[in-house]
């Protein structure tokens, strides 16, 4: 075992962070990173050379398959996270502790971004909250601090999302780029996320932050036009592509899109089948609650109770010992967000509630594509990290406010106020 690299990255990472004007700049931002970081790299110690945490056997397993291949210097597994860590691996030595630490990095980086985006759509109150609000959910410590796969596929999103409101908030060279190349990896991590990329990038590319006025409904800018081009070019490259690959290569989304073209029966009982083993799969945490698909009434009256199953369970009904007070504890915490979004997003108007919008449309569409394939909420602890950050971005803001105010003693000048008043 070499743990070299690892505590390479462990020590260089709040270096690396400070390294962003938006965290420089910002004391209590920066604070907050520090701790948030400093927390994931304690799990990471414990989990290498303590005690392995419940919940972290995929990982094991990960890193398992990774180190067989890098020892044997031959790619054998077609999974490209697994590809990913063992040519690491063959480079630095096999090292569960880097794996993790390699987790714990690409965290520290949705981090930054998460902060980029918080500066973009304008949120100046309790932006050190928020981060913490992020980075301290007790499944966010957990899972992002163990070699997994949702580190990646949190950064990768976030990209995605952020390059994509770059082409059209405040325009950085390279968005177009930057947002492509962010789905491509994203599809690359999950087959879910390859599904998502494939709807997810021309929406991006065409939403307008300002509803166009009646004199510009039929007129084209050269933007526009550009991001016209690019979403055809996109849409038959992927379609291309997907016709001459197998499953795990790139825009599996759209090879999902081939099959349901090709045999759409096929495909809806492979997908029956699958759905239908993950509910049998025996399990203490099972609630078995999933999209029903042999019809289109079957879907609409299993897709809302599938949904809040996988969000918002378990239940309180459903806490039988200490093992489920932490995922509903969380199941609480979305909740609430999801409340105070749907609050928030009634109250905005003009480009504010256009921003909210598309935010909370992409959260609710990787939320539907990841409920399709979960059964229990062990696993979905995991996957609802994926899109969590996007609820905290919209309303973790009126969350905090409104804890605040619960938590906080009122002050003396409040006290002497009402008593005035019922005098």
């Amino acid at each position: 075992m070499q743990d070299w690299a690892g505590w390479l990255l462990l020590f260089s990472s709040f270096f690396i962070v400070m390294f962003f004007r938006e965290v420089r700049k910002d004391r209590s931002v920066a604070n907050a990173l520090i701790f948030v970081l400093a927390l994931h790299h304690i799990l990471a110690i414990t989990n290498a050379y303590v005690v392995m945490l419940p919940g972290a056997s995929d990982a094991e397993g990960f890193f398992t398959k990774a180190m067989i291949m890098a020892d044997s210097d031959k790619i054998t597994y077609a999974m490209h996270y697994i590809r990913f860590l063992s040519v690491v691996f063959m480079a630095l030595g096999s090292s569960y502790f880097l794996g993790a630490e390699l987790s714990v990095i690409a965290f520290a980086f949705s981090c930054i971004v998460f902060i980029k985006i918080m500066n973009l759509i304008n949120i100046r109150k309790y932006k050190a909250g928020l981060l913490m609000l992020y980075g301290l959910l007790p499944a966010m410590m957990h899972f992002t601090s163990v070699p997994l796969r949702e580190s990646y596929q949190i950064l990768f999103l976030m990209l995605l999302v952020y390059c994509g409101m770059r082409i059209h908030l405040k325009p950085m060279k390279g968005a177009r780029l930057f947002a492509i190349l962010s789905a491509f990896t994203m599809s690359l991590l999950h087959n879910g996320l390859g599904i998502i990329a494939v709807f997810l990038v021309p929406i991006l590319l065409l939403w307008e932050p300002q509803k166009r006025s009646i004199n510009k409904q039929f007129t084209i800018s050269k933007k526009r036009f550009i991001n016209i081009i690019l979403v055809i070019i996109f849409l038959f490259a992927g379609i291309y592509f997907s016709t001459r690959s197998l499953n795990e290569e790139p825009f599996i989304g759209f090879v999902f899109l081939n099959q349901i073209k090709n045999d759409y029966n096929g495909f809806m009982t492979t997908l029956d089948k699958a759905t239908g083993g993950f509910a049998a799969t025996p399990g203490r945490t099972n609630y078995g609650k999933l999209i029903d698909f042999h019809s289109i009434e079957s879907v609409s009256r299993t897709l809302p109770v599938s949904l809040a199953y996988y969000i918002f369970s378990p239940f309180p009904w459903n806490v039988r010992n200490s093992i489920d007070i932490i995922p509903g504890f969380e199941a609480l915490i979305r909740f609430s967000l999801i409340v105070f979004s749907i609050i928030l997003w009634c109250k905005s108007q003009g480009p504010q509630r256009r921003l909210y919008s598309l935010l909370l449309f992409i959260y609710f569409s990787v939320t539907l594509v990841f409920a399709v394939g979960t059964a229990n909420y062990g696993t979905a602890m995991r996957h609802n990290l994926v899109s969590y950050w996007l609820i905290v971005l919209v309303g973790g803001g009126d969350l905090i406010k409104f804890v605040t105010k619960l938590t906080l003693p009122i002050s003396k000048s409040d006290v002497h106020n009402s008593s005035r008043e019922i005098k």
